[in-house]
């Protein structure tokens, strides 16, 4: 399920990125955009193990309710990762924004963050 704004956003950098990205580096917009479908990929798993908890929760039985701490322990362990990927993604966007003010390559290494 995709929202509205995410589908506006992909397509601006998708059409940055075809335009030079305003005299940026094309590579840097097509980084930026993976990394933030990986960030979505997380953020779409925690949207559903929220609803596992949840439905386990309403069903109150004692099999499900011992099943969400195992729930709620990857839904903690993804926000860790979703602070770490988002601190990444600013961290590399800064340098490949100021190094290509600055005339240096801005496509830098916008790194990817393994699952």
């Amino acid at each position: 399920m995709k929202r509205n704004g995410e589908t506006k956003r992909r397509r601006n950098v998708a059409e940055e990125a075809e335009q030079g990205g305003g005299g940026e580096d094309p590579a840097m917009w097509e980084n930026l955009d993976r990394n933030f479908r990986q960030v979505q990929s997380v953020l779409d798993r925690n949207r559903s193990l929220i609803q596992q908890v949840n439905d386990n929760h309403q069903s109150r039985m004692a099999d499900n309710m011992s099943k969400n701490v195992a729930l709620i322990q990857e839904l903690n362990g993804n926000i860790s990762k979703v602070v770490s990927m988002y601190s990444d993604l600013n961290t590399n966007f800064s340098s490949a924004f100021h190094g290509a003010k600055n005339g240096h390559d801005g496509g830098g290494s916008a790194g990817t963050r393994a699952n």
